[in-house]
């Protein structure tokens, strides 16, 4: 009935207005073409909603929720350091839990001595198994690195962490900035080579690197070491790589890590022991031999 009213319309002003008033003709004609269209569309949504309401609100729910736990949990963004936080579950869990109760899940909770086991410590005290082998070694797959990252493997879990956290990254740093990773898992007869020119101040011994456990990357940034001139950088990671359960394992020289610091040496800790390192303060062999071995605070 609409469009008959149209056509009937349209034909009157075409006999009265089209020879003297062709714009008047043409703008109403226009304007109510455009009415028509909004009217129909306007109609077919009221009644798809009165229809299909409980779906609808189904859908609102489902978008609700996926953007609270995506965007929150994904693309958060610290008021105090402006740096987007990316996906970190158990960190964003427990991050109002007071340290005591983080120390209590990381003595109850972890095990320090298993070849298997990510909180694995290695000195020359503490070795790995010679007959020890990571099974669930894979290839790192990151487009945010500025190196080939599948040239280099770790641990599923200590990889998958490492692509969040090159991610978060280059997004603090606005895209100019990657990671670049110069070493990650060795094979022991790699290491074995290395250690043969290498003072043990510098290179760990077979059986007692972090790399061989398929859990440590040395780290660059834009192809380059991270050193003095790349401050920026390295504190990016000393604020932000516990969030992604990575830990700098050398930060205090030979008297309490063993090693001459090393800032581009990232160890995977696994969840609450990096935050806990992070917040004390503390390197993984100072913790471990106040907390774990001599068993001083317990």
């Amino acid at each position: 009935m609409i469009f008959v009213y149209w056509i009937w319309i349209s034909c009157i002003l075409n006999l009265r207005f089209f020879i003297w008033k062709t714009r008047i003709f043409i703008f109403l004609d226009l304007t109510l073409y455009i009415n028509i269209i909004k009217w129909w569309v306007f109609y077919y949504i009221k009644v798809y909603m009165k229809k299909n309401l409980i779906k609808i609100w189904i859908l609102l729910g489902i978008f609700s929720s996926w953007t609270v736990f995506w965007w929150d949990g994904f693309h958060f963004v610290n008021n105090q350091s402006n740096i987007p936080w990316v996906y970190n579950p158990i960190s964003w869990f427990y991050e109002q839990k007071k340290e005591e109760e983080i120390q209590k899940d990381v003595t109850a909770n972890m095990d320090f001595y298993s070849d298997t086991s990510f909180q694995k410590f290695l000195d020359d005290n503490h070795p790995l198994s010679q007959n020890y082998e990571a099974k669930d070694i894979v290839k790192i797959n990151s487009d945010f690195t500025s190196n080939r990252s599948s040239n280099f493997m770790l641990r599923k879990k200590a990889a998958e962490m490492f692509e969040w956290m090159a991610r978060a990254f280059s997004n603090a740093f606005e895209f100019k900035a990657k990671l670049t990773i110069n070493s990650a898992r060795r094979s022991q007869s790699f290491q074995r080579q290395l250690s043969k020119n290498c003072s043990n101040a510098r290179c760990a011994n077979p059986w007692t690197s972090e790399h061989e456990a398929g859990l440590a990357l040395d780290l660059g940034v834009n192809g380059w070491n991270i050193k003095a001139w790349s401050w920026k950088y390295y504190q990016w990671l000393i604020d932000n790589a516990h969030l992604y359960w990575f830990h700098n394992s050398y930060q205090k020289w030979m008297e309490i890590d063993g090693k001459m610091v090393e800032p581009w040496h990232w160890r995977y800790v696994w969840t609450w022991l990096a935050t806990l390192l992070h917040d004390r303060w503390q390197t993984f062999s100072e913790y471990f031999y106040e907390n774990i071995e001599n068993k001083s605070n317990f």
